[in-house]
């Protein structure tokens, strides 16, 4: 059995919020009872921490239309551009004899809890005899949609709302309440904080360091020539040198190991590029 139809809901499927939530954002549900007698009506949300809806509960009078104003809360959350919200809201409606209205005419908050008592007792049967219960309920579904400036929403699955509950019981009770707002992880990992060089740059540093080490190839190799340079001298010199030349000698054997000064200009000014580029 399908359900009954008792009102018409505008905006009918889509609530659509624009963001950023910096402020408050409003919008208005219009009610219509589209049948012969009084209706009265309540709405859920699967959110009631986001939302506060007033009034929740109420009263349409026949060909009336009630203004039901669904506000979304503030929040400093900054929701991704793609965000999916997945907020829903339900609302039940049925069909009342004016008595019951009437003897709260004097107290609109009796007649609240009253109603709201008496959409209980509905979801209660709901439970145990739902094929009797939809002939007496009505159920109209909509999906929130949080929208950019600027930006066409696209039509969401509606999915299911059986679980939800009353924005104004949440925010009394909130332990009773049931939230289904999805949030999207901003889990940044290690490795996109760190900063990555230039390829040119990088090819620059290894450069330098191919350059660095071919000219501690040529040192090595320049020390080589001069110590065998001074072998062969000492080779071809007269076994019985004089003292003198032998002062000589081991004058030019500390001056053997002495690093000419442009080679070592060379390598400081390397070193410090390499510096340059790593720090």
């Amino acid at each position: 059995m399908s359900a009954r139809k008792f009102i018409e809901l505008d905006p009918p499927q889509l609530l659509i919020f624009q963001r950023p939530f910096n402020v408050t954002r409003v919008r208005v549900l219009k009610i219509k009872n589209i049948t012969d007698s009084t209706i009265v009506f309540k709405v859920k949300t699967t959110a009631p921490g986001n939302y506060i809806v007033v009034p929740n509960c109420g009263e349409v009078k026949v060909g009336e239309v009630r203004n039901v104003e669904i506000k979304r809360n503030i929040t400093n959350e900054e929701f991704p551009p793609d965000f999916k919200c997945k907020d829903k809201f339900l609302v039940q409606s049925m069909k009342i004899n004016d008595d019951e209205i009437n003897k709260f005419s004097d107290s609109p908050k009796e007649l609240q809890s009253y109603l709201m008592t008496k959409f209980q007792e509905i979801d209660k049967q709901k439970k145990i005899n739902p094929g009797d219960v939809k002939q007496i309920l009505g159920e109209d579904r909509l999906t929130c949609v949080y929208q950019l400036p600027n930006e066409s929403p696209a039509v969401p699955d509606l999915g299911s709302v059986d679980e939800l509950g009353s924005s104004r019981e949440s925010l009394v009770n909130a332990t009773e309440s049931s939230t289904n707002l999805t949030a999207i992880p901003h889990a940044v990992t290690a490795s996109t904080l760190v900063a990555t060089r230039p390829s040119g740059e990088n090819e620059e540093l290894a450069a330098a360091k191919a350059k660095i080490k071919e000219l501690q190839q040529a040192l090595k190799g320049f020390k080589q020539d001069q110590a065998i340079q001074e072998l062969t001298k000492n080779n071809t010199r007269d076994a019985k040198a004089t003292p003198a030349t032998t002062t000589v000698l081991k004058k030019s054997s500390q001056d053997k190991n002495v690093i000419p000064v442009e080679i070592v200009a060379i390598v400081a000014l390397l070193a410090f590029l390499i510096g340059a580029f790593c720090f």
